[in-house]
């Protein structure tokens, strides 16, 4: 399996800024790995040092409680990156990452982005891409505290719409992930997902076209439903 490694970094809109010559610098610098799905990326405990870009598959950030619980706190794809927090101080994971299923990652030492982000416009893209992930994280955490498991699944759906495609009957909504992942990642169980799908389903809102397609039939009474 072969990559151009600089290519993945030209992937990330950190980079994208870049000229081919910084490019091909960092591509120097860059390590291509593979992992399994299942495998973990970076256990939980361990000293992030190096920027992880994914190329292809998907990595989840997954903390686990001592009793066992887990919660899925980020989800990266293609283009997106781990490892930005360690640019600016040593920082340990608290969760494990893991290949949501078979990834392809560059790997980028922090001294090599330190470099790049010298450069004015790819640190002011740094900085808007630790806004979003800001953003992100006080959605999620608003979500679980304010929100019961029907309503997450309602906002999570009305998120996704974002990049879904309009149809005569509605809006199609692609899940990537199986829908046990995302049961973890909006701190609930595949059975209690389940149900408040079927509900959705019940009162004509949504229509399950596929395992993994969600038809919006009423994108108005979606967003009531998801009103914290």
């Amino acid at each position: 399996m072969s990559m151009h490694i600089p290519s993945c970094a030209a992937g990330v809109p950190v980079f994208r800024v870049l000229s081919p010559g910084e490019l091909e610098r960092i591509g120097k610098e860059m390590r291509h790995k593979v992992y399994k799905k299942g495998e973990v990326v970076v256990p939980a405990g361990s000293v992030l040092d190096s920027l992880y870009v994914v190329h292809r598959g998907r990595l989840n950030v997954v903390y686990t409680s001592l009793s066992g619980r887990e919660q899925i706190v980020r989800t990266l794809g293609p283009g997106e990156f781990l490892g930005e927090l360690a640019l600016f101080h040593e920082t340990v994971m608290e969760g494990d990452v893991v290949a949501a299923e078979d990834t392809e990652t560059c790997v980028l030492p922090r001294n090599a982005v330190s470099e790049v982000i010298r450069n004015p416009d790819a640190a002011l893209r740094l900085v808007e891409e630790l806004a979003k992930r800001l953003s992100a994280a006080e959605q999620l955490i608003a979500d679980l505290g304010l929100r019961e498991v029907g309503q997450r699944l309602a906002a999570e759906i009305l998120r996704l719409a974002a990049s879904g495609h309009e149809t005569p009957e509605g809006t199609v909504v692609n899940i990537s992930s199986s829908w046990a992942e995302m049961a973890v990642r909006l701190g609930t169980t595949p059975e209690t997902l389940s149900r408040r799908l079927g509900n959705l389903a019940d009162q004509g809102i949504i229509r399950q076209t596929s395992p993994r397609t969600v038809l919006i039939l009423d994108i108005d009474r979606l967003r009531s439903v998801a009103r914290p």
